[in-house]
């Protein structure tokens, strides 16, 4: 029989589930990456919490471990790429945690315009600081939430009870859900600017990474204050005590760090500031429900074979996912592409699929479509969980077979229509292997989609290309492959160049400024996240 190890602390019912299947289960405490490296291999299946950080060194010389299941949202703390590669699927929970993480930051919130830590601690020390903790009222205040998934609309709901008004930055929340959830829409200098209070609620990613700094801290009213419980490092700690510290702001409240357990504290000493030790996800409740979820898809995974909530796979059996696998990667491809390649907030994802592709069920390529399309924007996301992701955000998604003439043998057809533009791609596999995006906007490219690639469109004129790639050389960038097409002779032209590395703001410029040239973009497309 499998075997399991537990640790960070899961509650005894999660424990007892693997049991009553007959899965031998071991349960230590958290682990240091060595530690767990020493006894990886005595195991089939591993559980852990946010404690215990499994790094690639922790999986280097993994030969049996099949499954890692998180009890709870975020896998920041497991090595996903590490993972995959050793064949290892990575399961979390989504949704366990969700509650118990919006009414924190609400009591954070609470406990900000109260001054209810300090006014206790004043207590115990034996004063009476009444006149020295005058609070203020949420009623009537502006709050500004960035990033509204499930916790950041549950924190609206309740926002809107104590009759506070609700700004938003989300990047792909369409205008129908945040009118179905009363807030309103804003940039994130905009947010910055009107709130009274700041809550954060988005994926942590190289997007979201630093978002919030000193400049945008100087945006603010001086009476805002920030609370973040989603992760460390959305908000830049240093530049937020120097904040505190200024009075440029009234106040912060954080329940989550850079590193854990934190270091280099900024904040100590400050009076202005409320700390808590990553508790929002610590009730009774949630920790209830994450263990019997994660061990409930560990057992169905480890006797049945059956994926659920995977991170890095699709919820495939293995027959099928060697079947699809290069149509899976192809839409994934396509997707993802997309997401990068479009300006604006995207309001609907038109898929059309011509040919013969080879399988009548399209539903796991429109899923990886979507699945690449969100990875760049949502912090867990796999196939299962795409498609509703998306509707929950209020995206439109269609799907159809197309009648239409192609000089492929299929072709895969994305359209995103965002509030400034409409863009398509269509994409296709050359020898039933080889993904290529056939054309952009209707011009043929044939381009590979992977890498760095820079999509030129320009008139149909001599010297333009000349002029781009000697820019591009002198910046000491190598080009690997480049593509043209037009729509007609003297008319639109279109050029996709796949690069060895990224081009600087200034490059980009230099190429911008060549004449005839009317846009230019660069798509940085990483290494696939999902495994097919």
């Amino acid at each position: 029989m499998p075997k399991v190890l537990v640790l960070d602390g899961l509650s005894d019912e999660g424990v007892a589930l693997f049991r009553n299947a007959g899965i031998e289960t071991d349960v230590k405490p958290p682990q240091k990456p060595d530690e767990l490296a020493a006894i990886i291999n005595d195991y089939d299946g591993l559980v852990v919490r946010s404690a215990t950080k499994v790094t690639a060194e922790a999986l280097e010389h993994s030969t049996r471990l099949q499954v890692i299941g998180r009890a709870g949202v975020g896998t920041d703390n497991i090595d996903k790429a590490a993972a995959t590669k050793k064949g290892i699927v990575v399961m979390n929970t989504p949704g366990g945690n969700t509650i118990s993480t919006c009414e924190h930051a609400f009591a954070l919130m609470l406990a900000l315009c109260r001054n209810i830590p300090q006014a206790h601690q004043s207590m115990q020390e034996g004063r009476w600081d009444r006149k020295k903790f005058m609070g203020t009222e949420l009623c009537g205040k502006t709050l500004g939430i960035v990033g509204v998934g499930r916790i950041g609309g549950s924190l609206a709901k309740r926002a809107k009870s104590f009759e506070m008004r609700v700004l938003a930055y989300d990047p792909i929340l369409s205008a129908l859900k945040a009118e179905s959830l009363g807030v309103e829409l804003v940039s994130l200098d905009e947010l910055m600017s009107r709130s009274d209070f700041i809550s954060i609620h988005a994926p942590k990613s190289d997007k979201t990474n630093n978002m919030i700094t000193a400049a945008e801290l100087k945006k603010t009213k001086p009476n805002c204050r920030i609370i973040n419980t989603a992760r460390g490092g959305i908000v830049n700690e240093q530049d937020l005590a120097e904040a505190l510290k200024n009075k440029l702001i009234a106040g912060a409240a954080l329940d989550v760090y850079t590193s854990e357990p934190f270091e280099n504290n900024p904040f100590i000493g400050l009076d202005n500031i409320i700390t808590t030790p990553h508790l929002a996800a610590s009730t009774d409740e949630a920790q209830l429900t994450v263990a019997v979820d994660v061990a409930q898809q560990m057992v169905d995974f480890l006797t049945t074979g059956a994926i659920v909530n995977a991170v890095n796979v699709p919820s495939l059996d293995s027959e099928t996912r060697k079947t699809l696998q290069p149509l899976l990667y192809l839409a994934e491809r396509i997707g993802l592409f997309q997401s990068l390649f479009i300006t604006g907030r995207p309001k609907s994802i038109e898929i059309e699929y011509l040919g013969d592709l080879g399988v009548t069920d399209t539903y796991p390529i429109t899923s990886a479509i979507i699945c690449g399309f969100l990875t760049p924007m949502v912090e867990t996301i796999n196939m299962i969980s795409a498609p509703s992701q998306l509707q929950e955000r209020g995206i439109e998604a269609n799907e159809k077979r197309g009648t239409a003439a192609s000089s492929y043998a299929f072709e895969i057809h994305v359209t995103v229509t965002t509030d400034k533009e409409t863009r398509s791609v269509r994409g296709t596999l050359f020898n039933r292997t080889d993904p290529r995006i056939c054309t952009i906007d209707g011009m043929r490219v044939d381009a590979k989609p992977e890498g760095y690639m820079l999509v030129c469109m320009n008139e149909d004129k001599p010297l333009i290309i000349g002029r781009m790639c000697t820019a591009i050389g002198e910046a000491g960038v190598n080009i690997a492959n480049l593509m043209l097409g037009r729509d007609e002779r003297g008319g639109h032209a279109m050029t996709v160049l796949n690069l060895d590395a990224p081009l600087s703001e200034a490059v980009l410029e230099k190429c911008r400024q060549v004449p005839h040239v009317k846009e230019v973009r660069l798509v940085a497309l990483p290494e696939p996240h999902h495994t097919f």
